[in-house]
């Protein structure tokens, strides 16, 4: 009964093309309000926002760790991530796998005891793998197909809602949270109203959406807003596939930030005795 009654009432309150997903003020009524979100922002303020946000670095407990512990604490938040990866047919074949390369390192550079599930959309959503380790899921990503077709966003995140987040069987921890992370070029065009009805859902689990935007200027750019959970923390922007790949780079591995904190506690632990 609450999903009919969502159904029909978010269409009324956010429209069709979605642009009132989230309230704006501006002086200049002629100005469109989504502009500001087309900005690419500089490659290492990308990582670091990613690294911060996606990966759960917390600046608090780095602080904490440098001043007051003894030993190290979990670095990193407790989660577990699903890839959903856009393989629509505006997204060149070569462009795909350098994105899948880009989450390959991404997750190599992760903390050991994550575990991940991948999902792609084209004219479907299809499951790629369900919840694994780190080192089992760097090497199906690499298995992983290119499928062209259309951008059914909205089967992606139901299917990820149902068939992962939901299902026992998917190899879903009990009680560890989940976090998406979209990749896509642009907005959906199969069932499109049901889009961010599908976000709603899927974020009413618990569940954190993240969205990196490829492209220098974006279609459908209120509905790509809209998916993400936050536009400071949750949403990303790059202008190509190799500006993905240059912001990953940039993220030190999970293993070189506990060596940093180490040789931090132990400088501090010294310049406290001195």
């Amino acid at each position: 009964m609450w999903s009919l009654i969502m159904a029909l009432v978010l269409p009324l309150i956010f429209g069709q093309d979605s642009s009132a997903f989230i309230w704006e003020r501006t002086q200049n009524t002629k100005v469109n309000p989504w502009t500001r979100y087309q900005k690419v922002p500089p490659a290492r303020e990308t990582a670091d926002k990613l690294m911060r946000y996606f990966m759960g670095i917390d600046d608090t407990v780095l602080r904490l760790v440098r001043r007051h512990r003894r030993s190290i604490p979990q670095l990193y938040a407790q989660f577990d991530a699903i890839f959903i990866i856009d393989s629509s047919g505006s997204i060149r074949r070569r462009d795909y796998y350098r994105t899948i390369k880009a989450l390959q390192l991404l997750t190599g550079k992760a903390q050991n005891s994550r575990r991940y599930a991948a999902i792609t959309f084209s004219n479907n959503a299809t499951i790629r793998f369900d919840f694994t380790e780190r080192k089992e899921a760097v090497n199906n990503l690499r298995k992983i197909p290119f499928e062209r077709g259309r951008t059914n966003t909205q089967d992606a995140l139901e299917v990820c809602r149902k068939e992962l987040i939901l299902n026992r069987k998917s190899g879903a921890r009990p009680g560890v949270r989940k976090r998406v992370l979209i990749i896509t070029d642009g907005q959906s065009n199969v069932e499109k109203h049901k889009t961010l009805f599908r976000a709603f859902q899927l974020k009413m689990t618990g569940t954190q959406i993240f969205v990196i935007a490829i492209g220098k200027y974006l279609r459908g750019i209120s509905e790509i807003v809209g998916l993400a959970s936050s536009t400071d923390a949750h949403l990303y922007r790059v202008a190509d596939v190799n500006g993905l790949l240059r912001v990953v780079k940039m993220i030190p591995p999970w293993h070189r930030m506990r060596e940093y904190m180490s040789h931090s506690w132990l400088n501090e632990m010294l310049r406290n005795k001195a």
